[in-house]
């Protein structure tokens, strides 16, 4: 029996096991390269992981600070139309009473024996007073 030793070759026979070793090597050899680069790889794409997830943590971050923003603004303008509309309200019932007002200040007042005495008073008050 002939048994061959990696590496020692005795025979003719012998030469074919040695290829089909150094066939095997090569073979093992590729592989680790392409384990290599397949690791380099995924080292690559757990980086761009990481940095679209930290991308999207702040486009988060920001659509909440728009959210609320735009709480706040709803709010206040909530808040801006109340009191206009208040003010128009406001606005009709000082015009009514302005409008009252006018009417009585327009209207012709009746003569009468105690304000034509009270005014007779008050010439005499203010001739006096001069």
């Amino acid at each position: 029996m002939n048994i061959a030793q990696p590496g020692i070759a005795t025979d003719s026979g012998d030469t074919s096991s040695l290829e089909g070793y150094a066939a095997a090597l090569a073979n093992i050899g590729s592989m680790v390269n392409d384990l290599t680069d397949a690791r380099a790889i995924i080292g690559q794409l757990r980086a761009d992981l990481h940095r679209e997830q930290d991308r999207l943590e702040l486009l988060l971050e920001e659509r909440n600070r728009f959210r609320s923003e735009a709480l706040v603004f709803r709010t206040k303008l909530i808040e801006l139309a109340t009191a206009m509309a208040n003010i128009g309200l406001l606005t009709t019932q000082a015009q009514s009473i302005v409008l009252t007002v006018h009417e009585l200040d327009n209207a012709a007042t009746p003569s009468t024996e105690s304000l034509d005495k009270l005014e007779a008073e008050f010439a005499k008050g203010n001739g006096a007073a001069v």
